[in-house]
């Protein structure tokens, strides 16, 4: 079953206003910031490495999720980051990606989430 095909039904009764079903959302969700991830950068990415963080260029989603990665770096004492920036790619970027340049110096780029 595809997640179009999918359905709640929702009944509520003697219901003075407000929303039964608690928060409803439609669509695909934005991703967050959680402590998987940041523990994955943790142990990836020393605190005292270049880290540039960037999303592509017109997707609201990357770039809000992209600002979080950053706002994460930088509450967790990673100084050297900067970002967000926006890019355009040639090919289709999809998901989290984590590119070492060096030893020393990471790229961050947040593709369309898949």
């Amino acid at each position: 079953m595809s997640e179009k095909d999918k359905k709640m039904n929702v009944t509520s009764y003697n219901q003075v206003g407000g929303i039964t079903a608690g928060t409803v959302n439609f669509g695909p969700q934005a991703r967050q910031m959680n402590q998987e991830l940041g523990g994955q950068l943790l142990e990836n990415i020393s605190k005292d490495s270049k880290v540039t963080v960037t999303s592509i260029l017109g997707d609201g989603e990357a770039f809000a999720f992209a600002n979080q990665v950053l706002q994460w770096l930088k509450s967790n004492n990673y100084e050297n980051v900067e970002g967000v920036n926006q890019a355009v790619y040639t090919q289709p970027v999809m998901g989290n990606n984590l590119n070492k340049k060096s030893d020393i110096e990471f790229d961050i780029v947040i593709g369309t989430k898949q």
